[in-house]
């Protein structure tokens, strides 16, 4: 189950990037992701009451949640931001594939855990996907890159990530994975206004961009967050982050099928390449459990 919810995560947050077309323009980046967890915490906030009868988290979750907040929703955003304005959106979508390598890392230095051997590989391979996903196979695209502050700027964004996703796997000890949603919002809106309080404006909105403002909020923001931690909860953030690779892939799915965007037959294999390489990560792991249940079924 917790697989499916991973790609449905993968899939919401590419719809993200097609949704945004009707945002574009309209306000500015930072404004927009304001709106985007404004909308998610007013949609969530009735649901973690309906469903734990309190608000206020315990005391020991508070400085995870905190944390949370202020890594990945207000210093990735801030960062993201930055470099797509220093940088193109070819470096950022190249560089946003070394989130697994980080969130690994990251789980490395916090928790001790390590990569096997194949699931080294797995991440080797599935990350070269990526790569001809983004470039469509195209080596000298991949040659033609320049990099500056702004790619330094994105690789800050993914070590952001990173130590989101290792907070929320402590923070959720504490807390649902419906309350570390809604509380990393909130933190993390508060710590972001500061930084747009003078470009709070909308520009000649349409029926159109609510649409797409919903959808983020609702689709990519609260379900997306939502199946995010709770696959973090379940199989840990290493593990979890292998499924980031397959957002590029989404993407250019989503805009081939609704944008009219075309894909190469060079991307089409760099998908399978993603795909081949997640279950080189990941097969062993599920065999082991497998072999778990039928020794308890045996017994």
């Amino acid at each position: 189950m917790f697989v499916w919810q991973l790609v449905l995560t993968s899939l919401l947050w590419a719809g993200n990037f097609v949704a945004g077309k009707w945002t574009a323009g309209h306000a500015s980046a930072m404004m927009l992701s304001e709106l985007r967890f404004g909308i998610a915490i007013l949609v969530i906030l009735p649901f973690v009451w309906m469903k734990e009868k309190r608000l206020l988290p315990p005391r020991k979750a508070i400085l995870l949640l905190l944390g949370m907040g202020a890594t990945g929703v207000t210093l990735f955003n801030v960062l993201l931001f930055e470099a797509l304005a220093h940088t193109s959106a070819a470096n950022t979508g190249l560089l946003s594939t070394l989130n697994p390598a980080a969130i690994a890392l990251i789980s490395f230095l916090a928790f001790g855990h390590r990569l096997t051997l194949r699931q080294a590989a797995g991440m080797l391979v599935s990350f070269a996907g990526v790569v001809i996903v983004l470039t469509r196979g195209d080596l000298e695209r991949l040659l033609a890159l320049q990099f500056n502050r702004g790619d330094l700027m994105m690789i800050g964004a993914v070590l952001f990530w990173g130590c989101y996703t290792i907070l929320s796997q402590k923070a959720m000890a504490y807390v649902s994975p419906l309350a570390a949603t809604l509380w990393s919002g909130i933190f993390g809106l508060a710590f972001m206004l500061p930084f747009n309080i003078r470009q709070f404006t909308l520009v000649d909105v349409t029926p159109a961009f609510w649409a797409a403002m919903i959808y983020i909020g609702v689709g990519a923001t609260v379900i997306a967050s939502l199946l995010w931690n709770l696959g973090v909860k379940r199989i840990g953030g290493t593990h979890a982050g292998i499924f980031l690779n397959l957002n590029p892939v989404f993407t250019s799915l989503l805009a081939y099928l609704l944008l009219d965007e075309r894909m190469n037959a060079s991307q089409w294999i760099g998908t399978a390449v993603v795909i081949g390489g997640m279950l080189l990560f990941s097969t062993k792991k599920r065999m082991k459990i497998r072999r778990g249940a039928d020794c308890c079924s045996a017994d």
